[in-house]
């Protein structure tokens, strides 16, 4: 911005520059002589001081967005004329105190004044066409910018929309009904049961953990801690039968969850991103899954090496979605400490 308006200066001096040498040029080709610097210097710098108070205080002050007053607009401009002739009379005068050479003595004070006026209504002329010229070129900008910020919000919608059909085609996929599913798992159980004991009873978790994940919610959209907890130790033992229970997996609650109320399938999100991405048979770096529960603070940790091949890299848009969700009922802190062999989250809530 600094840069724009140096440009912008230097632009102002080229432009008085090149006027005033015009003007001299005219004068000496009818007069044949030029008088003193102090007598030109005095007398432009008056009549560019009027130009500019003209065009960036008398203008904007009776005409602006917010109202335009020609009446105050007519009396500012007599105004200026006024205070622009007792300027000018006394710098005249001024001049001829200290013997300087002026171009024109006040013989007459009528005469000087109507020069005065003229040479005042010449410069407020030209102050009027660049404060237009200017009041234009911001209008412009102005219109340029709302027509960005129309561009920006017109896309934001198409990209809402397209996201809203993203989210409705997904949540008609997932319309499986629940009973449906959940009985074919009762039945499942059944069958195998008498037959593997062991697979059985990974039927029967998987059940627990469909019917919590498709168990709606209480009105305000939360559920029991203790569920929520029972529902990650669900899923943990899932994953252990898999693997022969064989995964390293330290799983610890501290506290007591009784009477607490979080909103769902948070915590677990975390958690399976530790099944997901770390390294679970190395016995001596074992995955840390822990709750600690001080009063109405809960903290949730989740800590495991990675593994050195991971086929879907990074943790981004389950984390992401578990902030989104999170902002919106709680106070919250989640830290991340990601390395190239480890990652670790801390995720502290107020419930």
């Amino acid at each position: 911005m600094k840069t724009l308006k140096l440009e912008n200066l230097k632009l102002h001096v080229i432009f008085w520059a090149i006027f005033i040498v015009y003007e001299l040029a005219v004068s000496f080709s009818f007069g044949g002589k030029f008088t003193t610097f102090p007598d030109y210097a005095g007398h432009y710098l008056l009549n560019i001081g009027l130009f500019y108070f003209n065009a960036h205080v008398v203008f904007p002050t009776a005409i602006n967005r917010k109202r335009k007053s020609y009446f105050i607009l007519t009396l500012l401009i007599i105004a200026e004329l006024v205070l622009y002739m007792l300027l000018k009379f006394l710098l005249t005068n001024l001049l001829v105190g200290f013997n300087f050479q002026i171009s024109r003595l006040i013989t007459n004070t009528w005469s000087f004044f109507v020069e005065s006026i003229w040479r005042a209504v010449y410069f407020i002329g030209l102050s009027t066409g660049y404060w237009f010229a200017l009041s234009t070129i911001q209008d412009r900008k102005i219109i340029d910018n709302l027509e960005n910020i129309n561009v920006r919000n017109e896309l934001q919608n198409q990209i809402l929309e397209k996201t809203l059909l993203s989210t409705e085609n997904a949540y008609l996929k997932a319309q499986i009904n629940p009973h449906f599913l959940l009985n074919t798992l009762n039945f499942l159980y059944n069958s195998v049961s008498k037959f593997s004991e062991e697979t059985a009873d990974s039927i029967l978790l998987l059940s627990d953990i469909m019917r919590y994940a498709l168990t709606n919610a209480d009105e305000d959209g939360k559920v029991k801690l203790a569920l929520e907890i029972e529902h990650i130790n669900s899923f943990i033992k899932l994953n252990q039968a898999r693997f022969s229970q064989r995964l390293n997996i330290d799983f610890r609650i501290d506290g007591n969850p009784d009477g607490l109320r979080i909103i769902p399938l948070v915590l677990i999100t975390l958690a399976e991103n530790v099944l997901k991405y770390g390294d679970l048979l190395a016995g001596e770096y074992p995955a840390k899954i822990i709750v600690l529960i001080e009063g109405y603070n809960l903290t949730f940790i989740t800590q495991n090496r990675k593994r050195k091949t991971v086929h879907d890299h990074g943790y981004g848009i389950g984390i992401k979605n578990v902030k989104d969700r999170l902002a919106m009922h709680y106070k919250y802190e989640l830290i991340i400490e990601d390395s190239k062999t480890e990652y670790k989250s801390i995720l502290k809530i107020e419930l």
